[in-house]
């Protein structure tokens, strides 16, 4: 049956929303809670599951707390490397004619699966538990499952919290990393899209927080914290305020859009679209990152990275691989 399992970031509370049927619904229930799970370009593939069964336990960590660690080798066809390459040096190029301030690029790759999805979503919630955690399941769809660091909007009691995230590093234990411009730049981009379009909106008393580094896994990225009153609870028009941000999409949005469209040569599917959970009273969605689409015997991990007119072409490719690495983990 249809469902969506959920459980936020430091909390040991999942919860589930699912179906006694197997109907594809498109469009939100009007009197119970519902879960969304939607593309990267909303369209009638959005999926709406009814909140037939709405089950909540608590998962202890099975592995004590300990973070499996496992040094393998794997190929990446050299052609795949070099396309990408390619792509983000002519997104550079682009960039600096200045009709864009930046876009985000993406890729996906395929794995064996050497294990169960059981056992992948055991790994994703006793790894990642400051992350957002979900797995989601209809048979007209399929699966995925990941762990986004990134809150696309939460709204409760007249009250808006989001986050702009941009910026990627590696972690290093005991090491104070210290961000480029580029990094910066990026997410100074994020922040100022996102602050404008509440605005623009209607939101009342934006707050941002200060500028802080925050870890998701074996990675690191700027965050800003930014809260805002509300006077309508309209979700969806505060949704296409948002999605796609620029940590997503790039800037001016429309203009980036049309640039993926003509440039990015495959399908993003789920793959920065959002998800979430809808109640009564509150709701809360998240941008799908760090996540993979299951298979009976591979999996397709999505991996990308923002791009400026600052950009690396081979720096970009390296933060793809690297990203890897989160999901990766999980299937052996």
């Amino acid at each position: 049956m249809p469902f969506l399992l959920l459980r936020t970031a430091n909390d040991k509370s999942v919860r589930i929303l699912s179906q006694r049927d197997q109907q594809w619904h498109k469009q939100a229930p009007d009197n119970m809670s519902y879960a969304i799970f939607s593309k990267f370009q909303k369209s009638e593939d959005q999926v709406f599951i009814n909140g037939e069964v709405d089950e909540r336990f608590i998962y202890e960590n099975v592995h004590m707390g300990s973070k499996k660690s496992v040094n393998f080798v794997y190929s990446v066809p050299l052609e795949e490397r070099d396309r990408y390459v390619k792509c983000v040096e002519k997104a550079v190029d682009v960039l600096k004619e200045g009709r864009m301030k930046k876009v985000v690029l993406s890729r996906k790759q395929s794995f064996s699966k050497r294990t169960s999805d059981l056992e992948i979503l055991t790994q994703l919630l006793d790894q990642y538990p400051e992350a957002n955690c979900y797995f989601f399941h209809h048979p007209e769809i399929g699966k995925w499952i990941g762990a986004t660091p990134e809150i696309l909007l939460h709204v409760e009691e007249g009250k808006l919290q989001t986050m702009s995230l941009a910026g990627t590093a590696l972690y290093k234990e005991n090491k104070t990393h210290v961000w480029g411009q580029k990094e910066l730049q990026e997410q100074q981009l994020v922040t100022d899209f996102i602050t404008e379009n509440l605005y623009k909106i209607g939101a009342l008393r934006i707050e941002k927080s200060e500028l802080k580094t925050v870890q998701a896994g074996s990675l690191i990225h700027l965050r800003t914290d930014i809260n805002a009153a509300i006077d309508h609870q309209d979700i969806d028009s505060y949704i296409k305020a948002l999605h796609p941000t620029p940590a997503v999409c790039g800037m001016p949005r429309d203009v980036a859009m049309e640039y993926l469209s003509k440039n990015e040569n495959y399908d993003r599917s789920f793959y920065t679209g959002y998800l979430g959970m809808v109640d009564r009273d509150k709701a809360s969605y998240f941008v799908n990152l760090r996540c993979m689409e299951l298979y009976a015997d591979h999996v397709d991990l999505y991996i990308g990275g923002g791009i400026t007119e600052l950009s690396n072409p081979e720096s970009e490719y390296q933060e793809t691989v690297d990203k890897l690495e989160t999901m990766k983990k999980l299937l052996y």
